[in-house]
């Protein structure tokens, strides 16, 4: 692995990888959650925007650059960051980087392309609305974030896309699409010291400044929601979200909570709320568990579906467990199957090239760093029963639980 700061500010990270395909990616440090009141959804759009034309490309010329010669280029928008990058035969990197080194400095926003995309998108919010599995989750960071930037849709409103303007936009966009806001991230057969340099090149006109602090934010001061919400959707199935908010990124003990998480509802068969929802009782077909970490808070959350005549006895035994997990401290025999399988899950992971390369691109721009798994092997083997006990009673106690349903 390979890292350098330029003299803009801009940060560059590599991993050499025995390919024939390239991947080259560029990450800005802004989310929803840095849009004002008012302008929900901004950072989204403006994403979609970055494929309508630069000073020197219209929209064809950016689609056609890439899958010309079989490649692909793809953006999406999380909370903190938005992710711009591209896959290709590992001869035609250059080009891959030119064109987004192009895209996130000179995108114009014209008028005629900005109301396009403004019916795409509200488009897009109305079929979101169609699909409550995924809808109660935007929903639920709304009512366990209420009165926080993490609180709000990434898509935002009809209401907000619909007021975006040109000047909206340039002025979003210049505010944080900065070299000093960025990391472009590479993996590949590539020529390193010669990919920077062309990285100096693309970004010449960059400003120089100095490489910013991590940002930091206010502990989220968060305003009371009702524990339990139903709302009616008219589904055939019942859609139940039940957490609260967790550990920051930056927290010591994110890695612990996320042990946790993976005994109670990872993605094998065996977890706790798997065996004890569907395998045991048949409530329900899928369960899952998962733990989302920002850079002040996170979201600990058990989704699941079930029919009507279920709902209630399948909220019983998921406290059930989470009681369990806040009482029972872990065996020694238990704790070393639970690391095993976390230690074989991130491996299998690490081979997904394109997975890794995404988690590399959004490591280096929050952390500044990428941890390499072999430590955080040694950090898994690090944990304690005690240690993950103590945990489990600050995280899952029931009384913290908010819980929103689908019916």
């Amino acid at each position: 692995m390979e890292s350098k700061t330029l003299r803009s500010g801009l940060r560059f990270i590599h991993r050499q990888l025995d390919s024939p395909v390239v991947y080259v990616g560029i990450a800005i440090g802004v989310g929803t959650r840095h849009e004002k009141r008012g302008e929900y959804g901004l950072a989204h759009f403006t994403e979609h925007m970055l494929f309508k034309g630069t000073t020197s490309r219209s929209s064809k010329d950016i689609i056609m650059e890439l899958e010309d010669v079989g490649g692909e280029l793809n953006a999406y928008t999380g909370k903190e960051e938005t992710i711009l990058y591209a896959l290709c035969p590992k001869a035609y990197a250059e080009r891959a980087l030119r064109l987004m080194a192009d895209i996130v400095q000179n995108s114009v926003f014209a008028p005629h392309e900005l109301e396009k995309e403004q019916t795409v998108v509200i488009d897009e919010i109305h079929s979101y609305e169609d699909s409550p599995s995924e809808l109660i989750w935007d929903e639920f960071e709304d009512i366990v974030f209420k009165g926080h930037a993490l609180g709000h849709a990434i898509l935002g409103t009809e209401k907000t896309v619909s007021s975006f303007t040109q000047k909206k936009e340039q002025r979003f966009f210049e505010e944080h699409y900065k070299a000093s806001n960025m990391v472009v991230f590479s993996q590949g057969d590539i020529d390193v010291e010669a990919f920077e340099v062309l990285i100096e090149e693309c970004f010449s006109h960059a400003p120089e400044e100095a490489m910013p602090q991590r940002r930091t934010y206010e502990p989220p001061r968060l305003e009371e929601s009702p524990r339990q919400i139903t709302r009616r959707r008219d589904t055939s199935q019942r859609h139940v979200i039940i957490g609260a908010s967790a550990y920051s990124m930056h927290d010591k003990r994110r890695l612990g909570l996320s042990l946790l998480v993976n005994i109670l509802g990872g993605p094998g068969m065996s977890s706790r709320l798997n065996m004890s929802l569907r395998e045991e009782s048949g409530y329900a077909y899928n369960v899952d568990c998962v733990y989302t970490a920002y850079s002040d808070t996170g979201l600990v959350a058990i989704n699941f579906g079930c029919g009507k005549q279920h709902v209630q006895d399948a909220i019983a035994l998921t406290h059930q467990e989470l009681k369990r997990i806040t009482e029972e401290q872990l065996s020694e025999e238990e704790l070393e199957q639970a690391k095993r399988q976390l230690k074989g899950q991130l491996t299998v992971a690490s081979d997904g090239h394109e997975n890794y390369f995404l988690s590399l691109g959004k490591a280096y721009l929050h952390f500044d760093k990428v941890e390499p798994l072999d430590v955080t092997m040694q950090r898994i083997d690090a944990l304690q029963a005690y240690d993950l006990a103590e945990i489990a009673r600050e995280i899952f106690p029931s009384e913290r639980m908010y819980t929103l349903i689908y019916t």
